[in-house]
């Protein structure tokens, strides 16, 4: 079994290794990989190319034997869609159990996803509950999730895609938008900063000038 944490990780911080490794933790699986997504140009910050973001990643999973990083994303065609990620994904892996991780704030956002109705075709999905999430899903994201919604990991286990379950997730009140808002006004002490980012990768930022630190 597999398990798959998506994100840009412009930069890669402690609450998403932590809600990730609880998540995997309660589903059962031993191992969870980080999925870097290609950047959107309306998120494109100008000193962050996609290898300074594996490389973060690859600094951060160092940390921690649980994690791995998953680059594939980052060497498949333009355009990128998590949908044909996942397709590939799944044709690589046969019928191995495959769960992708999303947050609740991403699940109310789904609907917005290029071909959301397919994900399950190739996974099943694990929504990281955040208490402090005020979104709700839509008629139409509630009619799905109906239809797949199950709390039995067993049912998970027997077949490789389809369902989709809730963890009992702790709400980490951090953001990339907040670190680099710190890192770009120079708050490198910042607890923001030093709580929520690991020593090498802050090093790493530092050391290559990345979100305008000096």
């Amino acid at each position: 079994m597999r398990a798959l944490l998506g994100g840009t990780f412009n930069p890669p911080h402690q609450g998403h290794i932590k809600a990730g490794l609880e998540a995997i933790n309660e589903i059962g699986v031993k191992r969870l990989g980080l999925l870097p997504c290609k950047l959107p140009p309306h998120k494109t910050a100008p000193e962050t190319t996609s290898a300074h973001r594996l490389k973060m990643l690859e600094l951060a999973c160092k940390e921690e034997p649980a994690l791995y990083v998953e680059p594939l994303e980052l060497s498949l065609p333009a355009p990128s869609y998590t949908v044909k990620t996942l397709q590939y994904l799944r044709n690589m892996r046969g019928d191995e159990p495959l769960f992708f991780l999303l947050g609740e704030d991403s699940l109310y956002n789904l609907t917005s996803w290029y071909e959301w109705q397919s994900l399950t075709d190739y996974c099943h999905i694990v929504v990281m509950r955040r208490p402090a999430s005020t979104g709700e899903p839509d008629e139409a994201l509630q009619a799905w999730l109906a239809e797949r919604h199950s709390s039995q990991l067993n049912a998970f286990y027997n077949q490789p895609s389809g369902l989709v379950y809730f963890t009992d997730s702790q709400d980490y009140a951090v953001s990339s938008t907040q670190l680099r808002d710190a890192l770009t006004t120079n708050q490198i002490s910042d607890s923001v900063v030093t709580d929520w980012l690991s020593p090498a990768v802050l090093h790493y930022i530092k050391q290559h000038k990345l979100y305008g630190t000096i």
